[in-house]
């Protein structure tokens, strides 16, 4: 009994290193994919394109399903998407399907990329 409850702290503790896996379409229809890892109170988020991390903080509204998305760079470069395709979910509630990247300053996603609402794990 005591070792399951360590495999099961062991597992609970790394359920919060399982990244967002998110794949994109830029304008120019080449494809993006990055992976979005949630920091915490503590630590900053984390998103990896092309092999390379990038830190800053997530900017997303828990209450609102249809809101605006972004990421901001540790640098200050920042990433803003708006719902573009709205649907609903298993309950019947509104949900964004998808979002419009409509400002920019990182060169990977520039303005005009959409990304399908991210599934978790």
């Amino acid at each position: 009994m005591r070792m399951f409850l360590l495999a099961a702290a062991g597992v609970a503790a790394l359920a919060g290193c399982f990244p967002t896996e998110i794949t994109g379409t830029r304008q120019d229809g080449s494809r993006i994919a990055l992976m979005f890892y949630p920091g915490g109170n503590r630590l900053q988020d984390l998103v990896i394109i092309e092999g390379r991390n990038h830190f800053g903080q997530g900017q997303y509204q828990m209450d609102d399903p249809l809101a605006d998305v972004g990421f901001r760079f540790e640098d200050g470069t920042r990433v803003q998407a708006e719902c573009t395709l709205q649907g609903q979910d298993i309950m019947g509630d509104p949900e964004c399907q998808e979002y419009t990247v409509y400002r920019s300053d990182f060169p990977q996603i520039p303005e005009g990329t959409r990304f399908p609402r991210p599934e978790m794990f």
